[in-house]
């Protein structure tokens, strides 16, 4: 599995530093590596559905014991070959949407590196792996939805997406280390074969998951970025947010869900109030749009929360269903960006109120647009009709309520896709300039969408090619298939309540004109409330204004308060495990009367430099504090630090002899104030305690008996010195060299203008 990651980042790397050069191949070239996924995915096929995990593991860092495992299991396959069909589709077509140029490699560069993080991220085995692959699909994001950099709109809608699906990973990572610590792995499949026990810590822990998973399929209220993210290029509309991206969230909930129950009893009742409430407001909000994208992303995201509904919930019938729904939903939803997209180059614009009469002049494409259409509004014989059976007969188990509101957010899905068709290939009538194509699509803008779609509609016909992988696919989940797949199921509730949310949605599709009226009132009574953008852009001004009342409060230009917050956090931090070993420390002895005059003298010049107000005098009792601690390291049996003290002294006094004669001969002490009162007692306390602990007994053995024994026959020396100077503790030593070098300048810097000055009287 590592290789295809590799052969991902090396036709990145490719794309984007030879852009000069790929030119109009840069597409075709990028296609490879989706291509190689659907190739390798299609080689073990046969032996992962039959249950046979393909697993590897890659040594990051072996002196931490860091590895990247990588499992790939019937659901892994499934999403795996999602990102591998539809990239190469996608892929194929972008080199007919786009011209060339180095932007555009760079563009298709970013794109194999999306796909790369995608595959690394459903095959990860470890939960900081999954993390880092997650992550770098929304940085990757960010540069496809930013592309067009000088676009305010672009970097704004980047941005954005960034910052929600950002947060929402941190929060994600909190969760996955907090899971990990408590499981005692940081290994997926043995978390999920041994999940942790409920508890407040693992409570919280599934709660920081279900945000990261939330903010990336775009679950209500983190669904705003989704539409905002439009403003990239449509071939990035179609491969990043309708197959692939979006689904990671999906991905996610899917694969934790039953250990995610077990840990917390709310999993499920937050799973379906999110996910009902993004069906209705994504379902809701499509209706309202009159750009074609748009009508997509909001469509997109309402068919997210019946995903996020059925995969998160943990129960085996509607994971199925929410399994086949994500197979489905990537090919028809793609298929149909692409539809937009190739509308967009032939006739100029978005507006559905502008185009008329695309049937005629687009038939072709028009055809696939209808079967990805029916898909996307399960009617019968399409993928999107079978996989929303499976999910309906699991619904119709959960009881009336779950089947009542599903059914009624579906009714919502039909209208749209009536709004979606009608208006961006019927005949225009609403008194707007019409927009004609000015010639058919090119084939590459024609074929990968109808494609796509067709696939829908034989899948659909024949559900017998994608069960075993659906069936294998939520056997690795839930341990069983309770689902299937079939153009008929029969006469049972799950088809009245499909056949009814079909009926009425048709019914508003042809009295879209009444309802588009009523629509427009209800939504001005709504739109007077906060929308998810404003929110947003409220939020990122708070946090502006809060960041610089901050700065101006902390960074105030003080000497004295920057180093009293210095100190005060060094104290504060370490202090409870400080206060902890002291009482567990034995107190050191006393000594004898040579110490304790040491110590006096110490004492006493510490306590007279504090209230001394001669300059001159407060550097003679410097020294003494200095050569103080230079005699105690000397009685002590340090003779080593004892000269050190004693040189640094004096190079210290005769430094201050050289520059007071240039400054006043007193100085006055600012008043006294309780704050630096206490930071001055606290710091004196905690470096009290902490001699105290550190010379307290050590439980553990000492270092210099394995120098002893490892110098000669390691090093090859037999002073031991001298080998921890220049081979154990090397770099110790090459940092004291260094400040040794940098006092030496500075000494220098100081001493050479006087001594300029004395020569020159």
């Amino acid at each position: 599995m590592a290789w295809l990651l590799a052969v991902h980042g090396l036709l990145a790397l490719v794309l984007v530093v030879g852009r000069s050069r790929v030119g109009r191949w840069a597409f075709p070239v990028a296609a490879l590596a989706p291509l190689a996924v659907v190739v390798w995915a299609g080689s073990v096929a046969a032996g992962v559905i039959d249950g046979r995990p393909v697993t590897s593991s890659f040594e990051w860092v072996p002196a931490l014991e860091l590895t990247i495992d990588f499992r790939v299991d019937a659901y892994s396959l499934a999403f795996l070959l999602l990102v591998g069909v539809a990239g190469v589709a996608i892929f194929l077509y972008s080199s007919r949407y786009f011209g060339s140029g180095p932007r555009i490699a760079t563009f298709a560069g970013t794109m194999v590196a999306f796909a790369g993080a995608m595959a690394g991220l459903v095959t990860a085995d470890h939960l900081i792996a999954l993390f880092l692959f997650w992550e770098l699909t929304t940085i990757t994001s960010y540069l496809l939805i930013g592309f067009e950099d000088r676009s305010a709109k672009a970097r704004s809608a980047a941005l954005h997406a960034a910052l929600v699906t950002g947060g929402g990973g941190l929060a994600m990572l909190g969760g996955l280390v907090l899971l990990a610590e408590q499981a005692g792995t940081y290994r997926i499949s043995e978390l999920l074969a041994d999940p942790p026990a409920a508890s407040t810590t693992v409570g919280l822990a599934w709660a920081l998951v279900l945000v990261g998973a939330a903010t990336k399929s775009a679950q209500v209220p983190a669904h705003g970025w989704l539409p905002g993210a439009m403003a990239a290029p449509t071939p990035a509309s179609a491969f990043l947010h309708s197959a692939t991206m979006v689904k990671a969230g999906i991905f996610l909930v899917g694969r934790l869900a039953p250990a995610a129950t077990e840990g917390a009893g709310w999993w499920t009742g937050a799973i379906v109030a999110i996910g009902l409430a993004t069906m209705v407001l994504g379902g809701w909000r499509a209706l309202r749009q009159d750009d074609l994208k748009l009508l997509l992303a909001f469509g997109t995201v309402s068919q997210l929360g019946f995903f996020f509904l059925l995969a998160g919930s943990g129960d085996p019938k509607l994971v199925y269903g929410g399994i086949a729904l994500v197979v489905a939903h990537g090919l028809f939803k793609s298929s149909l960006f692409m539809t937009v997209g190739a509308i967009d180059k032939q006739a100029g614009t978005r507006d559905l109120r502008r185009l008329s009469g695309l049937a005629r002049s687009m038939p072709v494409l028009f055809a696939g647009a209808v079967a990805a259409t029916a898909s996307m509004a399960a009617v019968p014989l399409t993928l999107g009709f079978d996989a929303k059976e499976a999910a309906f007969d699991g619904l119709v188990a959960e009881g009336v309520p779950l089947i009542g509101a599903a059914a009624l957010a579906s009714v919502l899905t039909v209208a749209y896709s009536g709004r979606f068709l009608l208006g961006a290939f019927g005949r225009h009538h609403d008194g707007h300039e019409p927009a004609i194509a000015e010639a058919r699509p090119k084939s590459l803008l024609l074929w990968p969408p109808v494609v796509l779609a067709a696939a829908g509609i034989v899948l659909g016909v024949a559900p017998g090619i994608v069960t075993p992988l659906v069936d294998a696919a939520a056997i690795a989940v839930v341990g069983e298939a309770a689902g299937k797949l079939v153009v008929w199921p029969g006469f049972v509730p799950a088809l009245g309540w499909s056949l009814a949310s079909l009926a009425v949605g048709i019914l508003l599709v042809v009295g879209r004109r009444p309802v588009s009226g009523l629509l427009d009132r209800f939504g001005e009574v709504v739109g007077r409330g906060p929308t998810a953008e404003g929110v947003f852009r409220s939020s990122v001004s708070g946090l502006i204004t809060g960041a610089d009342r901050t700065s101006g409060l902390i960074q105030n230009g003080s000497l004295p308060f920057y180093v009293g917050v210095i100190v005060s956090v060094a104290v504060l931090l370490p202090s409870t495990a400080f206060v902890r070993g002291l009482l567990d420390a034995e107190i050191p002895p006393l000594g004898g009367p040579v110490e304790a005059i040491l110590a006096v003298v110490v004492v006493v010049s510490a306590v007279s430099l504090v209230l001394i107000r001669r300059r001159f005098a407060a550097v003679i009792l410097l020294g003494g504090v200095g050569y103080g601690l230079a005699g105690l390291y000397a009685v002590l049996g340090g003779p080593d630090l004892a000269l050190t003290q004693l040189l640094v002294e004096t190079l210290t006094i005769a430094l201050f002899a050289l520059v007071l004669r240039y400054l006043p001969a007193g100085f006055d002490r600012p008043t006294a104030r309780v704050g630096r009162v206490v930071v001055a007692v606290g710091v004196a306390a905690f470096v009290f305690i902490a001699g105290l602990v550190a010379l307290g007994p050590r439980p553990f053995e000492p270092v210099s008996a394995t120098f002893v024994e490892q110098a000669l026959p390691d090093a090859g020396g037999r002073n031991v010195v001298n080998v921890i100077l220049v081979d154990f503790r090397a770099l110790d030593t090459l940092g004291e060299i260094t400040v040794l070098v940098a006092a030496a300048l500075g000494v220098i810097a100081l001493v050479l203008p006087l001594a300029q000055r004395i020569r020159s009287r």
